[in-house]
């Protein structure tokens, strides 16, 4: 688990990388859903749409490693399937830090949006 201050320089850390996401949520617990510390920000398309398109970065931390997520419908979580409205788009490799999982889920991100485009 991470303690408070390791909390909030993480927090700060992802709002400056994801300057347009919201929202932003953490976990800091091991339970049914987590292995531990994990934090998660919303990027809603058309927010005021009768049903709006939600996708999600997230980060989580295991065994010292840092991965990062892009998600559709709800944060990445153990459970996360798209038989119930959500699916894993893209992850990254474990990382040593946190910056290097933001940085390599950019990279993964701008390959998505160059294929799309």
């Amino acid at each position: 688990m991470l303690t408070e201050l390791e909390i909030q320089q993480n927090l700060e850390q992802v709002k400056v990388a994801f300057p347009r996401l919201t929202n932003w949520e953490y976990n800091n617990e091991k339970n049914q859903e987590y292995f531990g510390f994990s934090i998660w920000g919303q990027f809603t398309v058309d927010p005021d749409s009768l049903m709006p398109s939600s996708f999600y970065v997230t980060f989580d931390i295991y065994e010292d490693r840092w991965r990062g997520y892009l998600t559709i419908g709800l944060p990445s979580y153990f459970w996360s399937s798209a038989d119930v409205g959500d699916a894993h788009l893209l992850d990254t490799e474990r990382c040593e830090s946190l910056g290097e999982a933001i940085a390599a889920l950019k990279i993964k991100i701008a390959e998505l949006c160059q294929a799309f485009s």
